[in-house]
């Protein structure tokens, strides 16, 4: 062999090692073992919000403004589809995702109807603030932030950013109502909400999920293939999920200290000089920031 076909060979070996070497990588990937599929509960309460939601019409209107009557005859056209959300709601919910390319174009007929029930749930509790009942108020908007969180377990990213918006409705409301809870309401809902949080999906299981709906559904070959084209689109979408994941979990925090703040106020007849002074009697534990993974600071209202 000449020297000009050694170096030529040597040339085309180190262009092509980079290529052999991502060929090997996707070779490790088919082969790598995925997670096992969790299986879906029986009764599964998911299936009752998914009905819930095709009880109600395509067309709602604006809560906000319209009047107590209308309102009421609203309600009341959607009890019934709240009643069946809440008997779902007593059994475990996971959403049952299926591995297939057509399968998210039909899943968003579903969310679309999931957030209609969220309207409903306002509509609901909107109707015991104009009557006067704060705390009716409360366990409507109480019962979306559960409806929120349970409709998002065991789902791929756009149920858990679905599950957000819906939750973000409840608490925005809550939030509001804050002030005009009694002691007893305000203790009740802190313990609540403090028990919904702590059973909240993780971000890495938001992630380990989507990945493995993704690897299921698309070849290894072409997941990875996909993954390394896209990586800068992908990351920076996944990071600006995340943000909203972490910044829903610390309003979410931020609104259950409020409430155990506000009943150690009404009880004791002064605000608490710390978070320490809530446990835990009012809360279990101090609640952690999620950003930053150390204990919430307390600033009174």
């Amino acid at each position: 062999m000449t020297i000009q076909n050694r170096n030529r060979l040597v040339v085309i070996g180190i262009l092509a090692f980079p290529f052999v070497l991502f060929l090997g990588f996707l070779f490790f990937m088919q082969t790598e073992p995925l997670p096992p599929i969790a299986p879906l509960p029986n009764p599964n309460g998911y299936d009752d919000l998914v009905k819930a939601a095709q009880m109600l019409p395509t067309e709602i209107p604006d809560y906000d403004q319209i009047n107590q009557d209308e309102l009421r005859a609203i309600v009341s056209a959607n009890a019934g589809a709240l009643s069946l959300v809440r008997s779902g709601l007593s059994n475990e919910c996971r959403v049952p995702i299926q591995f297939s390319k057509t399968y998210m174009g039909n899943h968003f007929n579903d969310l679309a109807g999931l957030k209609r029930l969220a309207q409903a749930f306002t509509a609901e509790g909107k109707l015991a603030e104009m009557e006067n009942r704060p705390n009716d108020a409360a366990k409507s908007y109480l019962d979306t932030i559960h409806f929120g969180n349970e409709s998002a377990h065991g789902g791929v990213l756009i149920d858990e950013l679905v599950g957000i918006a819906i939750e973000a409705i409840g608490t925005s409301r809550l939030t509001n109502l804050v002030d005009r809870l009694g002691a007893k309401s305000c203790r009740e809902t802190a313990v609540a909400l403090e028990t919904l949080d702590a059973q909240r999906q993780t971000w890495n299981e938001v992630t380990q999920q989507e990945h493995a709906w993704s690897r299921r559904t698309f070849t290894a070959i072409r997941y990875e293939i996909g993954g390394f084209m896209m990586h800068k689109t992908l990351e920076k979408s996944f990071r600006t999920a995340e943000l909203k994941f972490k910044t829903h979990e610390k309003k979410t925090r931020q609104l259950l200290i409020d409430l155990a703040a506000r009943a150690y106020e009404l009880d004791k007849g002064k605000s608490p000089a710390n978070l320490a002074d809530l446990v835990p009697e009012y809360l279990k534990a101090v609640p952690q920031d999620p950003f930053t993974g150390r204990n919430m600071v307390y600033s009174p209202r």
